[in-house]
């Protein structure tokens, strides 16, 4: 599971600053697949959230080296697997999951990670991803099945960050210089949401009828409407 969020709130900071919740309901936790682990790719509730990681009990998890600490308190009887600038990948029975850090490097916000296991590839970059590909050889040494990334624009004052996601221009590097077979949207949720960050949040939202004017994405978009199984 990656980055599960299947009840409550997401609040950062505190409730006046940003909370957010799913329109649409989660997927039941009776409903899920069986897992083996949990990768968390990064320190945000609506990434790392504690309600459903104590539901879940994960038996390992996968997760930048500076949420040790509080995984280790939330979950005690988890396996941690920790990324650092030291340990970029680990494994687990057939499945190697490696973390490709960003430019932009002051938290985990921004990495990518890719999951292989011999046969398929998948990338998730939930934030875009702005690298040079080329430092990542590992990446065309076989073809990418599928890429996970934002396709909406989400801009914030630059005093709190910024460019959030970077909408289909960064997509489109992102598609140029890693060729996936398929692309699918992650991270786009429409949520209810209140608080300050809401309130200043510029939004450009992806409709899917613009893929046909897209070239580079119109042969790849793979449309993944509600919860539902997709098999590549």
């Amino acid at each position: 599971l990656i980055d599960p969020w299947l009840e409550g709130t997401e609040v950062d900071l505190a409730r006046w600053f940003n909370t957010q919740w799913h329109r649409t309901p989660p997927l039941a936790y009776a409903a899920l697949p069986e897992f083996d682990a949990v990768l968390v790719t990064q320190k945000y509730p609506d990434h790392c959230h504690r309600e459903t990681l104590l539901r879940l009990q994960p038996p390992v998890v996968m997760a930048p080296a500076c949420l040790g600490p509080a995984l280790r308190r939330l979950l005690p009887e988890a396996r941690l697997c920790l990324f650092d600038a030291h340990l970029r990948q680990h494994t687990l029975g057939n499945v190697r999951i490696r973390q490709l850090p960003s430019r932009r490097g002051l938290d985990p916000v921004y990495h990518a990670y890719l999951i292989e296991d011999g046969a398929r590839t998948l990338m998730i970059a939930n934030h875009g991803f702005d690298a040079d590909i080329s430092h990542f050889p590992h990446i065309h040494s076989r073809p990418v099945d599928l890429l996970l990334s934002p396709f909406n624009l989400y801009r914030l004052p630059r005093m709190l960050g910024g460019y959030v996601t970077p909408g289909l221009p960064g997509l489109e590097r992102l598609v140029e210089q890693v060729a996936p077979q398929r692309v699918a949207q992650t991270h786009d949720e429409l949520k209810h949401a209140k608080g300050l960050i809401p309130a200043l949040a510029d939004v450009v939202a992806f409709d899917a009828d613009q893929r046909h004017s897209l070239p580079w994405l119109q042969d790849r978009f793979l449309a993944i409407d509600g919860y539902q199984k997709v098999v590549l």
